[in-house]
């Protein structure tokens, strides 16, 4: 009886084990992935008076800037998400985005009411709306979860390089003292570095509509 079922037992339980595995595998890989920062706008900002800064921009590969006048204390920036259900990155869905606004913010709410206010237009005339898509094709493409938008601020400060980084849910801002950077060619860098940011996601994105056309 023993020498029947042995192997049938055996059989199971190395099915289990492999199952199991894959389970725990497949969250780390999920975790890992949810978590992956990936640089995607660098700022400096020049004081030019009281509550008034010149804002330099750079996106990409970080070779190409833009100056940008900004009022206020803060500075803010607004990108527009379409965020994939967690199973979906197992196949190496990545979180999509687009950078829509630059803009500048008060602390006070009463100068927020009666000062300057700019705002600065990021999105390029080839962009796709992401909400548009989804919402066109989310019955025919599950793995979309919604659109979202994603804002991060920081307080305005000379000397200091801002980095925006995108993750798998939003974007955030690290900022770091520009004195205790070595000065190096930022371009390459740049391309090294971070050579494997999120780059020509346009396209991807309309390779992937035209799959599911």
């Amino acid at each position: 009886m023993f020498k029947y079922f042995a192997p049938k037992v055996l059989k199971l339980l190395t099915i289990v084990s492999l199952v199991l595995a894959f389970l725990v595998l497949s969250n780390i890989y999920t975790y890992k992935r949810l978590v992956a920062e990936k640089p995607i706008a660098q700022l400096t900002f020049t004081p030019v008076s009281i509550q008034e800064f010149d804002a330099t921009l750079r996106l990409g590969n970080f070779c190409e800037e833009s100056i940008y006048r900004i009022y206020g204390d803060e500075w803010r920036i607004d990108s527009q998400f379409l965020k994939w259900k967690s199973w979906a990155t197992l196949f190496g869905l990545n979180a999509m985005y687009r950078i829509d606004r630059l803009s500048g913010r008060y602390s006070k709410i009463e100068d927020e009411k009666t000062k300057n206010h700019s705002a600065h237009d990021l999105k390029t005339t080839s962009t796709l709306d992401l909400a548009k898509v989804a919402d066109r094709y989310k019955n025919k493409f599950p793995p979309v979860d919604t659109v979202y938008g994603s804002s991060a601020y920081k307080n305005m400060k000379p000397n200091t390089l801002y980095t925006v980084f995108v993750t798998q849910s939003g974007i955030l801002i690290r900022e770091q003292d520009l004195s205790t950077i070595t000065p190096q060619n930022e371009c390459v860098v740049g391309k090294s570095q971070w050579k494997d940011t999120i780059v020509g996601l346009d396209q991807k994105l309309v390779s992937l509509v035209g799959s599911i056309k």
